[in-house]
């Protein structure tokens, strides 16, 4: 297998945690076992991604410990087995400044996107919908005005297609 299967493969079990986890917030059934597949294929999935890497770079090692040590931190919290220590956690907020510092930037720009013109606006506007849904429906629900919910939903829906579709978009 080559990699970039391994990163569509990952990013749908990012759409599918971003769903737990609209689920977890809207207090629907089953929350916590979609959450629980999601984390087990990313635990899983990112590993053997960085196994096929041929030249792994400092952030490569970085970003395994990132996701690795965030995965465990979840699962053990979630199944109550016990807490990391604190230590854990600090690690992984160091791991996660280094990683924004390097990369962090360009993980979150519109540059290095396929399409052009028109398409490309089109998508933007679309992930920033998504944003201020995302948002919004976070601001009404604080709150407790009506339509909250309606706007959360939409807003995590459409961001958990994206992150998938971005798979095919991005160079």
């Amino acid at each position: 297998m080559q990699p970039k299967i391994f990163g569509l493969l990952l990013r749908v079990c990012i759409s599918v945690l971003l769903m737990g986890a609209l689920f977890k917030i809207m207090h629907w059934p089953y929350a916590t076992i979609v959450m629980l597949v999601s984390i087990s294929g990313i635990l899983l999935l990112y590993p053997l991604r960085f196994w096929f890497i041929r030249e792994k770079s400092t952030m490569e090692y970085v970003k395994l410990a990132l996701v690795v040590l965030w995965c465990l931190n979840y699962l053990t919290k979630v199944l109550h087995l016990y807490q990391l220590p604190l230590f854990f956690n600090i690690v992984l907020v160091l791991l996660f400044i280094w990683w924004f510092i390097n990369e962090g930037e360009t993980a979150l720009n519109f540059r290095n996107i396929k399409i052009k013109g028109v398409l490309k606006i089109f998508y933007m506007a679309i992930a920033i919908i998504a944003i201020g849904c995302i948002v919004l429906g976070a601001l009404f629900k604080i709150q407790h005005w009506s339509y909250s919910n309606l706007l959360f939903v939409i807003g995590m829906t459409i961001t958990s297609i994206l992150v998938t579709v971005d798979h095919f978009v991005r160079d």
